[in-house]
C-alpha cells in the first residue's frame, strides 16, 4: 500500500486572474503565485495555490505532464496529488504495478518550497502527482507530524 496523503487536487484554467478571484469570493486564501522555469523541460510554468475547503488547490494554465498526453487536456480538474514520506519507495511500487510514469522524480524550489515530485498514469488513465516535501513555504507544509 501507498504511504501518502492528499495534499491539493490541480485545475487547468485558461484565465488564471478569474480563476483566483472566483475561488477568493467563495472564501479560499491564495498562498502563492508565481512563473517558474518547467522541471526537467523547455519554457515556463505559472500557477497558483490557494488554501480552499480543508486542502488546497493547484491552478495553472498548463500542466507540466500535458506533453505526455495523447489527448488534449481540456480545463478542470487535471490530477490528484498525494504526498509522501518517501518518494523512492512510492515509485518503485508504482513501477512494479505497471503504472506509466509521464515525469520522472525531479527536484523543484519554488515559492511553494522545495519538493520532489513525479507524475503517473494508472492503467485506466487516471492521472496522479506523487510528492514529498522537503521543506515547506508561504503555508505550503508538509501534512506530515513532524518526527
Amino acid at each position: 500500500m501507498m504511504d501518502r496523503v492528499f495534499w491539493n487536487i490541480g485545475l487547468k484554467t485558461p484565465d488564471m486572474d478569474a480563476e483566483i478571484e472566483y475561488f477568493e469570493k467563495l472564501g479560499a486564501r491564495l498562498l502563492v503565485r508565481e512563473t517558474l522555469p518547467i522541471p526537467g523541460g523547455e519554457g515556463t510554468i505559472e500557477y497558483a495555490v490557494l488554501e480552499f475547503g480543508g486542502t488546497r488547490i493547484f491552478l495553472s494554465p498548463t500542466t507540466v505532464f500535458e506533453d505526455k498526453l495523447v489527448d488534449d487536456l481540456r480545463p478542470g480538474v487535471t490530477h490528484a496529488v498525494f504526498e509522501t514520506d518517501d518518494i523512492e519507495r512510492e515509485c518503485a511500487k508504482l513501477r512494479e504495478l505497471g503504472s506509466e510514469v509521464l515525469v520522472e522524480p525531479v527536484l523543484i524550489d519554488a515559492r511553494i518550497g522545495r519538493r520532489i515530485v513525479s507524475f503517473w498514469r494508472s492503467p485506466n488513465g487516471v492521472v496522479f502527482e506523487v510528492m514529498q516535501i522537503l521543506e515547506g513555504r508561504n503555508g505550503c507544509r508538509s501534512l506530515y507530524p513532524d518526527p
